[in-house]
């Protein structure tokens, strides 16, 4: 048996967000991995716990692939629902690396690190879907609907459910909405 990614995958989404998570919104990124796999989307998260672990937990329920960009040499340190490890031993750099693998990024909630992801796919030209909602704090429900800087012309889109998110993703795909960006000669 073998695996064609290019057949059996649609594209690859980079996750990222708290690695703390209160009961509702692990459900709501459980949801998300869930609808993510049977879509046909791959996974890339930093691997560890919180919205990360979530995620990945929901994509394996649908037999998604998923891939973990994690923070030390030690493999064994990603959270058991990663199928690919990457290791990344340079702390919050592989922030850059976990927003370069994926398509299009989805941030659910999340502290600094995410908003440094946030921004990270803002200047690659990724296109960002931000998790709102009543239950969902941090960078994701502060950044839906803003623009980092003006180098681009959309927004961060947001979204309410996790269906939401996958819908937004699905149309992304459909018209090649993709922001293709050059990077900027100065920062």
């Amino acid at each position: 048996m073998s695996f064609n990614f290019k057949r059996n995958i649609k594209g690859t989404i980079s996750i990222i967000g708290t690695s703390e998570i209160e009961p509702r919104t692990e459900e709501i990124a459980i949801e998300l991995g869930r609808l993510l796999a049977i879509n046909k989307y791959a996974v890339a998260c930093g691997g560890l716990y919180g919205v990360m672990e979530a995620v990945c937990k929901g994509a394996k329920q649908e037999g998604g692939l998923t891939i973990g960009i994690i923070p030390y040499e030690d493999k064994s340190r990603a959270n058991k629902f990663i199928d690919v490890v990457i290791p990344v031993p340079f702390s919050q750099a592989r922030n850059v690396v976990v927003v370069l693998s994926g398509d299009a990024c989805v941030a659910v909630e999340g502290k600094a690190g995410t908003l440094s992801e946030m921004c990270f796919a803002w200047i690659y030209g990724k296109p960002i879907i931000a998790l709102t909602g009543d239950e969902i704090n941090g960078w994701s429900s502060k950044m839906a609907g803003k623009k980092i800087d003006d180098r681009r012309n959309d927004t961060i889109y947001g979204a309410s459910s996790a269906q939401e998110v996958v819908d937004r993703l699905n149309e992304i795909f459909k018209t090649k909405q993709n922001i293709k960006y050059k990077m900027p000669t100065e920062f």
